[in-house]
């Protein structure tokens, strides 16, 4: 027989499948703001209970991508814009701070770690293989919130990830995108180095903005 906590457990994987699949659909636009988001619909879809789609659906309203009209159901919010600039102004806060406690902190075998993804981002990059500098990038990014050395702030940049992967999907999706991204990674990378607190987080700040920027323009 299976346990309560097994089941709670079941419940919470599948609410976490959705809660991806549903973010990534509005984050495309495949949901588009202001469209309805019909329970019983997605559930078939899915082919799930209700139960785990209502949590994935909470959670979205926690993140501003989806409000409630009461007595009518659940909508793609039409402020979604609004949402994804303000998650993406403490995104570029939240890193700057891990890349300013790398700066910090890292050792020198970690510097080395760093330097080894720096080359294969570049060995991809001369490839122009997009698919494989996506996980390169985000290793990346992970190395420096890991030699950050901080939990809470791994922790808080962790619940915006689905935002990151985006936004990093869409601006390495573009062959003239990789060269710059490259370019921009080398530079944080050596501030790090260097045990630059400032100049590293300054640095990631500005790449993580103008991949917004990049991003909006292609828009």
């Amino acid at each position: 027989m299976i346990s309560p906590v097994e089941i709670a457990s079941e419940t919470r994987l599948v609410r976490d499948v959705v809660y991806e699949k549903l973010k990534e659909a509005i984050l495309t636009q495949q949901y588009k703001p202001g469209h309805h988001l019909v329970e019983r619909e997605l559930a078939q879809l899915f082919n799930i209970s209700t139960t785990p789609l209502k949590e994935a659906i909470g959670l979205l309203k926690q993140e501003g991508l989806v409000v409630t009209r009461p007595r009518v159901g659940n909508f793609v919010s039409s402020d979604i814009m609004n949402s994804l600039d303000e998650i993406n102004l403490v995104r570029a806060a939240l890193e700057g701070v891990a890349a300013r406690l790398a700066a910090t902190k890292i050792t020198e075998a970690e510097v080395n770690q760093l330097y080894e993804t720096i080359q294969e981002m570049e060995q991809y990059t001369k490839m122009l293989d997009t698919e494989r500098i996506i996980k390169i990038n985000a290793q990346f990014h992970i190395q420096i919130r890991t030699f950050a050395k901080n939990n809470y702030i791994s922790k808080q940049i962790e619940s915006i990830h689905s935002f990151d992967r985006h936004f990093r999907k869409i601006a390495l999706s573009h062959l003239d995108e990789l060269e710059t991204a490259l370019k921009e990674h080398r530079q944080i990378y050596e501030k790090i180095a260097a045990r630059e607190p400032e100049g590293a987080e300054l640095t990631i700040r500005k790449h993580i903005q103008h991949t917004i920027m990049r991003v909006k323009d292609r828009s």
